[in-house]
């Protein structure tokens, strides 16, 4: 992992966590093992990772830094970088119009969904799919698609523009999980972040009021909406684009967000500049594992520079997105589902 700190502040991105090489291969050796397939019989999946959380091929050291994660500050450290984590080697590349589909076909292990089914039974941060991204799928992936290519989706072949994960989706995401599965350094694309209460340091007070006024618009995001999605959404509500979940809840998507008045419509440009100026790159390499705090960061994926057009068409990050409880979400689930949110 590389990280390039395009501002100074007083937060830096930095590993915290490596698996030393023997303490990886024990887990994958266990994780391997799990018979379960996590798209066809994904309880069960889940059940049988379970399992593994209290045996010793889980390194103490480890457990305890999960442990140390539920009295993290969010707002002061929205980013969590591990590294050598446990993933796949040797996946064949997917096909680029139907990626999911050829993944079902190919992908004949499940590594790296067991190694993020285990971290999210250990933090206690339970995963959710949605019924209108990949039909439900918990376990998802940042991997392009011919189709939706140009779109802003985790589909896209180059650069989605700062924004947080369902931001405007009735069940928002608390974190989502990344592991790096592919990636050719010769194209640099990097996943930017910024901290939300970073952003909010840079406006003035009255510009403040106005950023925490509802006289903002952002469309559904494009993977709920050109996905092929069971579920119709409805129109987004307008909404500020500081506050509304919290007083430092930044809600946002970069070329996306417009404002309904003419003030409102005059300070969006500033809040993507600010942005940009306040960004820190990662470069996610395979065995990377990244957690973001969906409602204390924004983040981007900015591609620099490709030498290889080839190898970026198959970039790939597995990813889930999880919440602290899913009680607040009852209301939301598939009948019959613990984790299925319909829509």
């Amino acid at each position: 992992m590389t990280v390039e700190t395009i501002a100074e502040t007083s937060w830096t991105i930095a590993p915290e966590f490596t698996f030393t090489d023997a303490e990886r291969e024990a887990l994958e050796a266990a994780l391997d093992a799990v018979t379960a397939n996590p798209y066809r019989l994904y309880e069960a999946h889940r059940f049988q990772v379970g399992q593994l959380a209290g045996t010793d091929v889980v390194p103490e050291r480890f457990r305890q830094y999960v442990a140390s994660l539920a009295t993290r500050d969010r707002a002061a450290e929205p980013v969590v970088v591990l590294k050598n984590v446990p993933y796949d080697r040797n996946v064949p590349v997917f096909d680029f119009d139907q990626p999911v589909r050829s993944k079902y076909e190919v992908k004949k292990t499940f590594i790296a969904e067991g190694f993020l089914a285990l971290f999210a039974q250990m933090a206690n941060t339970p995963a959710i799919g949605y019924v209108n991204v990949n039909d439900g799928d918990v376990f998802q992936d940042i991997y392009p698609q011919r189709r939706l290519q140009g779109s802003q989706s985790q589909k896209a072949l180059k650069q989605i523009h700062f924004h947080k994960d369902l931001a405007n989706h009735f069940v928002r995401p608390d974190q989502v999980y990344m592991v790096g599965m592919r990636s050719n350094p010769v194209n640099e694309v990097y996943t930017s972040f910024v901290r939300n209460i970073d952003v909010i340091e840079a406006f003035t007070e009255d510009e403040m009021t106005l950023l925490r006024s509802s006289e903002f618009y952002t469309p559904f995001d494009d993977l709920s909406t050109m996905g092929g999605g069971r579920v119709e959404l409805g129109e987004a509500d307008m909404h500020p684009i500081i506050g509304g979940r919290g007083p430092e809840d930044l809600r946002f998507f970069e070329n996306r967000t417009v404002g309904v008045t003419e003030a409102a419509k005059a300070i969006v440009p500033k809040v993507a500049r600010t942005l940009h100026e306040l960004k820190q790159r990662v470069f996610i390499e395979p065995g990377d594992f990244v957690i973001t705090y969906n409602n204390h960061t924004i983040h981007a994926k900015e591609v620099l520079n490709v030498g290889d057009p080839e190898a970026l068409q198959s970039r790939w990050i597995i990813k889930t997105v999880n919440v602290d409880d899913m009680a607040p979400h009852a209301g939301h689930l598939v009948a019959g589902t613990d984790h299925l949110i319909n829509g």
